[in-house]
């Protein structure tokens, strides 16, 4: 769902497996903003063969370009605008303030993770063992991710705040958090529309702010620190006369009649 990818090998190594802070969040908004906004008509992304917003030169083309096909896109959606090109309208993804939010005093250190092998010997007899895999540590992140609404005209801006929050509140909500980063209660909070002047014509500005929460897991592989696991299997006692055999290793068979009668 997100472009989002890690180019440092120190989360490999240290065996990070999750870290939603800022960098995720902030490329996961943008691109389930980017897809929402394809489906529209009006408002409609669309992308050039890079994965950019197609943003051709405006000279000559009509003004109902991009509504019925894909010459350029009607709305600019990333973080910041590519070269000295000012499009709009257009949607600015921003990353705010974070904090870090421990889910335990210890960041759940001791938590083992578990693996189960089931073992089935030639009488059919089966047993599972259990095993550990790894150690997990885990933590959580609080903050905020703003959305920048500018367009060329008020109702535009309306517009996008009202698709925006609807969005972002019920039709992605579930999305984002199976994607591993929760909307929470309360958002999203709008702040006063504004306007102002951008060079011989207005700029109509308003800024949807969501409050986020993320995680981060840690999985260190019981093979970077145990070196041998010792498998016990209680046998019965040996010494008596006959054998006490244990109960999980007897072998239980059952005759029918009618296959006796066919071995004779």
């Amino acid at each position: 769902m997100s472009g989002n990818i890690w180019k440092s090998d120190l989360y490999g190594l240290h065996n990070y497996t999750q870290n939603t802070l800022v960098s995720y969040p902030k490329q996961l908004f943008i691109e389930t903003l980017r897809e929402f906004f394809s489906q529209d008509s009006y408002y409609h992304y669309q992308r050039d063969e890079w994965g950019y917003a197609k943003v051709p030169d405006h000279t000559d083309l009509e003004p109902d370009a991009g509504l019925n096909d894909d010459v350029t896109t009607r709305i600019f959606i990333g973080e910041a605008y590519r070269y000295d090109v000012i499009y709009y309208p257009a949607l600015l993804v921003k990353a705010g303030s974070f904090r870090s939010v421990p889910i335990s005093m210890n960041r759940n250190k001791g938590v083992v993770q578990w693996g189960h092998t089931r073992i089935i010997d030639g009488y059919g007899n089966s047993t599972i063992f259990s095993t550990p895999e790894a150690f997990v540590q885990s933590g959580a992140w609080e903050g905020q991710i703003s959305i920048d609404i500018e367009t060329r005209s008020m109702r535009s801006r309306d517009e996008l705040s009202d698709l925006i929050c609807i969005a972002f509140v019920d039709t992605v909500h579930d999305d984002l958090k199976n994607a591993g980063v929760l909307i929470k209660s309360g958002s999203p909070q709008l702040s006063s529309p504004s306007e102002g002047e951008d060079r011989n014509d207005k700029l109509f500005k308003q800024t949807v702010t969501f409050d986020i929460r993320g995680e981060w897991n840690r999985r260190i592989p019981t093979g970077n620190v145990i070196d041998v696991i010792s498998l016990c299997v209680d046998l019965g006692n040996l010494a008596t006369t006959p054998p006490d055999i244990g109960e999980n290793i007897r072998i239980s068979t059952t005759i029918e009649l009618l296959d006796a009668i066919q071995s004779l």
